[in-house]
């Protein structure tokens, strides 16, 4: 049965679905099946990311609706990794129900399943977190960043979700402006949000051009080792903290 991940941040341009692209195709590379859902209706980007958006036909949404079954709504970005695409408009009077009745259509297929939630916490990402087994916060080493992100933490937690479930990625870290004062270290963001790291992603130039171009990132991209060792956490190694 998949373990289930939403992932959230407080604040838009954190690069919150290119971390989920790319954690994905990590634990796919260690032969783990993994269900990629996006979850930002209306402002859908994984398909793009993964460079399936013309074989979109059908969305989550369509499941709910009769529109077709949970087998024809979901594309094949390669054996082990599947997208199950947004709607194009946020739908009305969705509920956690309703939420968790498509996900259980897959959780017997799949190691791993990640909702990609729109930016904040609101009534959308209230319902993948009631659905989630843990969350994960996306944020940059930036003030407005990890101030936003905290608000996230504190949201969670009173839906009910418990602080150990909830775990921080700190994304596009960069050592040159830590040292030169520009941004947060890495207990700063860890002391402003109150939630405990799960891994940090440096800044780097190919991440950028591989969401774009639809590339792999190199063997030896700091930040693909990154997501390696993020991907063995998840999946219960003890892998020390490198930067």
């Amino acid at each position: 049965m998949a373990k289930i991940f939403t992932v959230v941040s407080g604040k838009g341009g954190v690069g919150k679905s290119t971390f989920c692209t790319n954690i994905a195709l990590s634990l796919c590379e260690k032969g783990k099946r993994v269900l990629l859902v996006d979850g930002d209706a209306g402002l859908r980007s994984l398909d793009l990311l993964l460079g399936v958006d013309e074989m979109v036909l059908y969305d989550w949404f369509d499941i709910l609706s009769g529109r077709c079954d949970h087998i024809k709504a979901r594309l094949f970005y390669n054996e082990n990794l599947q997208l199950l695409p947004a709607p194009i408009e946020e739908p009305e009077n969705l509920t956690v129900e309703d939420f968790k009745k498509i996900i259980e259509l897959y959780k017997a297929e799949y190691d791993y399943i990640f909702i990609d939630a729109p930016a904040g916490v609101g009534e959308l990402t209230k319902i993948y977190a009631k659905c989630a087994d843990e969350c994960i916060v996306v944020a940059t080493p930036d003030s407005v960043s990890a101030r936003s992100a905290s608000v996230a933490g504190d949201e969670l937690i009173k839906l009910g979700i418990k602080e150990e479930k909830i775990r921080l990625i700190i994304n596009r870290f960069d050592k040159k402006a830590v040292k030169r004062g520009r941004l947060l270290n890495i207990d700063e963001v860890i002391d402003r949000t109150y939630i405990r790291l799960l891994g940090v992603v440096p800044e780097e130039r190919d991440l950028m051009y591989a969401s774009v171009t639809e590339k792999s990132l190199s063997t030896y991209s700091e930040a693909k080792m990154a997501f390696n060792n993020i991907a063995d956490r998840i999946s219960g190694k003890e892998i020390p903290l490198y930067l």
